[in-house]
């Protein structure tokens, strides 16, 4: 009989050792996650951080594009612009013209100034521009200068997007007009510095942008290699888990089995002991 209770010990044991794991292989399957020891969950921990963190560089460094993609197109527009303003002069310059021709041709040249000022202003995103001065932005309802956007997991890991810092002097005297022949050749001189100081600014804009997309490029990278890791980590092999279920569902079958056995087996002694 002692042979017979130390056996069905054992067995009540594994009985009990293998529903438990039952239980813990259905869970898994049910959550999609593995059962983590303690060490598994501080590195996945850590890592979800890091995978959390490069995301958010990648949409700070998109912000910063956004930014970008709006000033390189109002300098395009902007030089455009200042192309015909200063084709305009050199009409305006020529001796011959009578004074009707000069008042329509300083109409044209006026509003045309006043749609690179319109510009300059408008290429906002968020409340900020990176095309004017703040001097230029009198009225104070827009952020200007340099932006720095937060492109790495520490605060040291910055990037400064350099403002074009175009105003009324670098671009041009606003108020001006080429209502004489003088003031007419004077401004095709100003003109063509203020295209210089534009094509300038469009290479700056043209290297950041290159250059932030390699950082959103790599944050992203970055983020997927990680939730890889994670996911290796912590998601289960589905089909490894059914087999081991139907494993222990067999193991389960046999132990009853043969609990059942050792309980007639037992039920017998009893009887000849009557």
């Amino acid at each position: 009989m002692s042979t017979l209770n130390g056996l069905a010990a054992t067995l009540s044991q594994n009985v009990a050792q293998v529903q438990k794991d039952i239980v813990s292989v259905q869970t898994e399957l049910s959550s999609g996650k593995k059962t983590l020891n303690a060490a598994e969950v501080g590195i996945v921990t850590r890592l979800s951080a890091q995978v959390s963190g490069y995301k958010n560089i990648a949409t700070n460094v998109k912000s910063g594009l956004d930014l970008l993609s709006v000033t390189s197109t109002a300098l395009s527009s902007i030089t455009t612009i200042l192309s015909q303003m200063k084709d305009i002069a050199t009409q305006a310059a020529n001796a011959g013209l009578t004074t009707s021709d000069r008042t329509a041709l300083n109409a044209t040249f006026g509003q045309l100034a006043g749609q690179v000022g319109s510009l300059m202003k408008g290429a906002s995103v968020n409340n900020t521009n990176l095309i004017c001065t703040t001097a230029f932005m009198a009225d104070g309802t827009v952020s200007t200068g340099n932006q720095v956007l937060q492109t790495g997991l520490t605060s040291a890991n910055t990037t400064t997007l350099v403002s074009a810092a175009l105003d009324t002097t670098s671009v041009m005297n606003l108020t001006g007009d080429i209502s004489t022949q003088a003031t007419a050749a004077a401004y095709i001189d100003t003109l063509t510095s203020a295209l210089n100081t534009v094509s300038t600014r469009q290479s700056v804009v043209g290297a950041e942008q290159t250059g932030l997309k390699e950082q959103a490029t790599a944050a992203l990278s970055m983020a997927t290699n990680l939730q890889g890791t994670v996911d290796t980590i912590s998601n289960i092999d589905e089909t490894a888990l059914q087999a081991k279920l139907q494993q222990l569902n067999n193991q389960q079958s046999i132990d009853y089995y043969l609990i059942s056995q050792m309980n007639t087996a037992a039920s017998a002694m009893l009887t000849i002991f009557r």
